[in-house]
């Protein structure tokens, strides 16, 4: 048997990797096994150097964009099926932020953002009280080993905070900067691969940049002309990426577990005899799939259909963790038709925006029907305006909604009773993992 090999023994690495038992680089500030895994490390506790003041983003960032932007997928903390077939399918969110400007270095902006996050920001998440404890209490915890995930929490607080002072121009700037930096150092881990250390601050961060680019929009400049929200679809599939990516942690953590179990589980009816409400959004089908491609009919054919099977489950009851699922559960083919603006996933996803004026007194959906509906209307070939009648009705009327406008009785139950008999949205998320890992294309050979 040949000798070991002799190494050089780390005696003055960080606490994390001698209690981990692997060897540390000592590389200040920040070693590198605590930047691949995007947790904090105790040599980032010395004191700050003349070439980095405070507010301006550490040392790690960089090294995290230069080492593992170029590197493939972690084979070691993200299993091989899961990202061969998830993470590579959407696009990362950076086209939410039109700017890169530093954050303000001022601690008392900082004080400030966190208070009002948790004291009222966290509150406008989730109906359920157990979700928003965890929004309160648990995810700050995280961000605290968790740059980018405290980053993120502080920009949804200023523009939180900008919804209600709109001239303040310093929440304008927290709130670009501190999203700019947090998305950068988002997507490098999600380069990396997934891992236990990382996958509870990075779940918590796709859902702030959900909320953020939700939230953007109010603030959008419409003057030249209505744009689709692409960014509203692609954050919320980014944070079905990550949950299917990292549920084999994700499932035993009892920090999120009230956060994504907030989530109805989804029990979908196709409808094949076209009864239900939102049936006629599908007629002439098959005459449109006629002239498309054979190689992307049965494709085409299922995202149609299942987004309007959602429209009808939702429509039975719509309360907001029900309507709000729609941008995370379509198809990502679904998400391309819109942005080749094809006009039945207009008129569908309309119908989608309006459901959220049952729910528009929160901040962050406030004005989203009107504007998004009206918007749509714009840009649609007149021959399907008539599709368009009841998302303009809904969006459209002032007060509350009553049965006549809505259409039907409305039976709103309560998301802790719907929960209860829905089923545990943890058993579904088991069944399409699985389903993932069984039917993935392999790997290549290395």
């Amino acid at each position: 048997m040949p000798p070991r090999r002799s190494h050089k023994k780390s005696k003055a690495g960080c606490q994390r990797c001698k209690q981990r038992k692997i060897k540390c680089d000592e590389v200040h500030p920040v070693c590198g096994n605590c930047s691949k895994h995007g947790v904090s490390c105790d040599f980032e506790g010395g004191p700050t150097t003349p070439c980095t003041p405070v507010g301006q983003p550490s040392p790690s960032l960089h090294r995290q964009s230069t080492t593992e932007s170029t590197g493939a997928f972690s084979s070691a903390s993200t299993p091989r099926s899961t990202n061969s077939t998830i993470m590579p399918r959407y696009k990362t969110p950076t086209d939410i932020i039109r700017t890169n400007i530093n954050p303000s270095s001022s601690r008392l902006l900082e004080l400030k953002l966190m208070h009002h996050f948790t004291a009222q920001t966290a509150m406008t998440f989730s109906d359920m009280d157990a979700a928003t404890h965890a929004w309160q209490q648990d995810i700050p915890v995280i961000a605290y080993d968790a740059q980018y995930l405290m980053d993120a929490i502080l920009a949804v607080s200023a523009l939180h905070l900008r919804s209600m002072h709109p001239n303040d121009t310093s929440l304008v700037r927290a709130s670009h900067g501190y999203m700019a930096s947090s998305i950068a150092q988002y997507s490098s881990l999600l380069t990396a691969g997934l891992s236990e250390l990382n996958s509870e601050a990075l779940f918590s961060t796709s859902a702030l940049i959900a909320f953020q680019a939700s939230a953007s929009r109010q603030f959008e400049n419409m003057d030249r002309g209505y744009t689709v929200p692409l960014a509203w679809f692609h954050s919320f599939q980014g944070v079905k990426a990550v949950v299917m990516a990292s549920w084999q942690w994700l499932r035993t953590s009892h920090r999120v577990f009230p956060i994504i179990n907030s989530q109805p589980a989804l029990s979908l009816n196709l409808d094949p005899d076209g009864k239900l409400f939102f049936a006629p959004l599908l007629e002439g089908l098959n005459q449109q799939l006629s002239t498309l491609p054979e190689m992307v009919r049965a494709e085409t054919r299922q995202a149609y259909e299942h987004s309007v099977a959602f429209l009808n489950w939702a429509y039975q009851n719509p309360i907001r963790n029900r309507i709000l699922g729609f941008a995370a559960t379509v198809s990502r083919r679904f998400v391309e038709l819109i942005d080749q603006r094809d006009p039945r996933a207009l008129v569908i996803i309309s119908c989608f925006f309006s459901f959220t004026r049952v729910c528009d007194d929160v901040w962050w959906l406030n004005g989203v029907a009107q504007r998004e509906v009206n918007g749509i209307l714009s840009i649609l070939p007149r021959d399907w305006w008539p599709k368009m009648e009841w998302s303009l009705r809904i969006a459209n009327h002032e007060g509350p909604i009553d049965e006549e406008t809505w259409g039907t009785p409305i039976h709103k139950t309560s998301l802790e009773e719907e929960l209860v008999f829905a089923g545990n949205v943890f058993n579904h998320i088991d069944v399409l993992t699985k389903i993932i890992e069984t039917y993935a294309p392999p790997m290549p050979v290395d």
